[in-house]
């Protein structure tokens, strides 16, 4: 009861500006979509490899994993929740923020045709590194996935 009297004039007061803030919200967000459209068009057959700070990982991915990477695959770094990247940080977070078989870092992702493929690597990275299998499998997968022969 008392949910209902402090309840309906406060969403009435704010009633208002839910109507003048929804469409500018909507307007925004909709061009958003679209900028990152063509970001995804412009970008299309570019290649990212995807890591964060964990320290025991971030070590081995430097030394090891990074420098045996073709040279056409960039680097998206998360230090925290901060995105590091040569490709605009807004876009690059919206893509992150959008995997579809995300099972924690490193994780891979490619722009084809105008689509974001991803693609964790998580569970083969962590045989490398704490079973010390051969990270030659570990390079050829991620070279299969990218499509680089």
């Amino acid at each position: 009861m008392l949910f209902v009297i402090i309840g309906v004039p406060i969403f009435i007061l704010f009633l208002p500006f839910m109507i003048i803030l929804f469409p500018i919200h909507y307007i925004q967000r909709k061009r958003f979509e679209k900028k990152y459209a063509n970001f995804l068009i412009e970008n299309n057959g570019t290649n990212f490899f995807c890591y964060n700070n964990r320290k025991k990982s971030k070590e081995y991915i430097e030394q090891n994993i990074i420098p045996n990477l073709n040279g056409g695959i960039e680097i998206v770094y998360l230090n925290g929740k901060k995105v590091v990247s040569k490709h605009s940080v807004e876009f690059i977070s919206q893509a992150l923020y959008s995997f579809k078989k995300y099972n924690r870092f490193p994780h891979l992702m490619k722009i084809r045709n105008g689509k974001l493929i991803d693609k964790s690597i998580n569970n083969p990275f962590y045989n490398v590194l704490n079973l010390n299998k051969p990270k030659t499998e570990l390079l050829n997968q991620i070279n299969r996935f990218f499509e680089i022969v």
